[in-house]
């Protein structure tokens, strides 16, 4: 039991730190009071139902993301990818809801204003490779809406249903807009770096049938260009090796044609 409180407490310091940068760094709208209740839950979590320990991370950081996202900074929806499936969170304000999506998702979960949990029930139905999603609240939501997708390889691929402001912040330790490593189309209106994640937004969907994200680590052009450096080096060698063979072969011959000429 002391081994999982311990560990309870490493994952509580990390999801506070993490949350923190969205606290006091350049998108400031998450509370301190939501830090604690989501830290605080997820140590619960940990202590008494281990084996499950996965899948109340992922309903835990669901929750809580939701107020990184609810801040007067950003209004639209917010796709925090990671190495395997991205957190979604959408602004709702209605009291019944029609979602599509291109995978099917399990983790969803409402949240109001006041930064409360509300009940809601969900059907779904599978129609030309869509799964579509009616959601019916307890009461008219004013708030925000997440879930789940996967997230494959280093590409996103986001076809745009419902026209609005979007955001994407890519997993931490990638970027994009390298033309031969990756960059995303179209364009973003914006680009950030909040020094630990890269952050696009576009601020009008209404004209884009959908978009692509291709990213790399922020250290792949370093990497590139050692990479290249070794190459062109190489060349080098084989090139300074490949003139002293041809020299020393046009020396043999001469020296085999004055031996020639000397009989």
């Amino acid at each position: 039991m002391g081994a999982l409180v311990d560990q309870g407490n490493l994952k509580t310091r990390q999801m506070q730190c993490f949350f923190s940068r969205y606290t006091f760094g350049q998108y400031p709208v998450i509370s301190r009071r939501a830090i604690d209740k989501a830290a605080e839950a997820y140590q619960r979590q940990e202590m008494y139902d281990h084996p499950r320990k996965s899948g109340a991370w992922t309903l835990l950081v669901l929750a809580a993301i939701c107020m990184v996202c609810s801040g007067a900074q950003f209004k639209g929806t917010t796709y925090l990818l990671g190495e395997r499936e991205a957190l979604v969170s959408m602004p709702v304000n209605a009291s019944h809801l029609n979602l599509t999506l291109s995978d099917k998702t399990e983790n969803m979960t409402l949240v109001n204003e006041l930064e409360k949990n509300v009940t809601f029930n969900s059907s779904y139905r599978y129609l030309r490779g869509d799964y579509i999603y009616n959601l019916t609240f307890s009461e008219h939501v004013r708030g925000r809406l997440n879930y789940t997708m996967p997230v494959q390889g280093q590409m996103f691929i986001l076809p745009i249903r419902d026209p609005g402001p979007l955001r994407i912040i890519l997993p931490e330790g990638f970027t994009t807009g390298e033309r031969g490593l990756g960059i995303a189309r179209p364009a973003p209106d914006e680009f950030a770096e909040d020094g630990y994640r890269s952050i696009l937004i576009w601020n009008n969907t209404s004209q884009i049938a959908y978009i692509e994200v291709n990213y790399y680590r922020k250290s792949a052009p370093q990497a590139m260009a050692i990479i290249m450096g070794i190459l062109g080096l190489t060349g080098l060698v084989l090139l300074a090796q490949y003139y002293m063979s041809i020299r020393r072969l046009k020396a043999a011959r001469m020296e085999m044609e004055r031996e020639a000429d000397g009989k």
